[in-house]
């Protein structure tokens, strides 16, 4: 532990030192002009920015802002503070964080292989490539648009259980009746939601939120669905079927019976805590958005049917593939194991 401490102490003064070089050397890497603010007023409602374009040649800029335009970019800004502005030198388009994005990674990172060691650095290493392959599917799914979005999700969510079983729990896991499993109760907690949606023709779910897209809103939100279960179902099945495997071993004269008891022991203590992690997980992205809201004088009841449709059908839907994870684990420990 000791060890583990000297660590940190050493490399978290490199890191910050590091992310505030990457924050103050990498405005030349961008091709939206960088603004250094060297100075702030505010006027009559506007805000008033002087500073010095960084990546164009040192350009002196003075721009001024509506402040009810932009409240959420400019509110907290500070002289030294570093801007993307728009090609024409007009607005602000958010303020640069590559600096703090990359201290926080690494910190991130450095904990997890001080903690995690080896399975530490698996699991990010998976991380890395489900992400990778999520943007892929994106990006094919944007190149060949007569493709659904949902049919390009199903083939990512295989994938992407693959992927999860082999970074998370190493070789020793993969076993194809484990991720078979995975992948049904993935799409069971899908299509159970999606018949459900079916049979009331969508009422009372909110959708305004994702009016922004461009592309058909249900099959965006359907494949959103698919998201929910696929870590949770991994997690699950590996969390029932080991200590199981272990029982069969320690007691091979086990009977069916006595199995699945053990199975449904198991499974309440770690199913609510499962289900409670998931359903805050999604509400907690819903925040920011209620909080505005309910300041902008909006009833609490018209808020939460707004923001909390969504997340909600989404939530139980991860919940869905967690119950069906139960039974799925125990057919499979009884089907390797043999037991009579």
């Amino acid at each position: 532990m000791k060890k583990k401490m000297l660590i940190l102490i050493i490399f978290l003064p490199m890191i910050l030192m590091i992310g505030y070089q990457v924050q103050h050397k990498s405005a030349k890497f961008y091709q939206n002009p960088i603004m250094e603010i060297s100075k702030i007023k505010e006027e009559d409602g506007y805000k008033v920015i002087e500073g010095k374009i960084l990546n164009k040649n040192g350009e002196l800029l003075k721009l001024t802002i509506d402040n009810q335009s932009v409240t959420g970019l400019t509110t907290h800004l500070r002289i030294k503070d570093q801007v993307l502005l728009n090609e024409d030198l007009s607005s602000v388009i958010s303020e640069k964080r590559d600096g703090l994005a990359f201290s926080i990674v690494t910190v991130f990172l450095l904990i997890l292989l001080l903690v995690g060691k080896t399975s530490g650095l698996r699991a990010f290493i998976g991380l890395c490539i489900n992400l990778l392959l999520l943007l892929l599917s994106l990006r094919f799914e944007i190149v060949f648009p007569s493709i659904p979005t949902l049919f390009v999700i199903i083939i990512y969510a295989a994938l992407s259980i693959i992927v999860t079983f082999l970074s998370n729990y190493g070789i020793h896991a993969f076993r194809l009746d484990l991720i078979a499993a995975t992948y049904i109760i993935v799409l069971l907690g899908f299509l159970i939601c999606f018949t459900a949606l079916k049979f009331i023709g969508n009422k009372g779910i909110r959708f305004e939120e994702m009016q922004f897209l461009t592309r058909p809103y249900l099959g965006v939100f359907y494949s959103s669905l698919i998201f929910g279960g696929i870590g949770a179902g991994v997690d699950m099945i590996v969390t029932l079927v080991t200590p199981l495997k272990e029982l069969i071993r320690q007691k091979p004269t086990i009977t069916t019976l006595e199995l699945v008891a053990s199975g449904r022991r198991i499974a309440k203590d770690v199913t609510p805590s499962m289900i409670n992690v998931l359903m805050f997980a999604y509400l907690s992205g819903s925040l920011p958005m209620i909080i505005f809201y309910l300041n902008n004088g909006w009833s609490l009841a018209a808020t939460l049917e707004m923001h909390l449709s969504l997340e909600i059908l989404r939530a139980f839907c991860g919940a869905f593939v967690i119950l069906l994870s139960v039974p799925a684990s125990l057919l499979c420990v009884l089907w390797k194991g043999g037991i009579q």
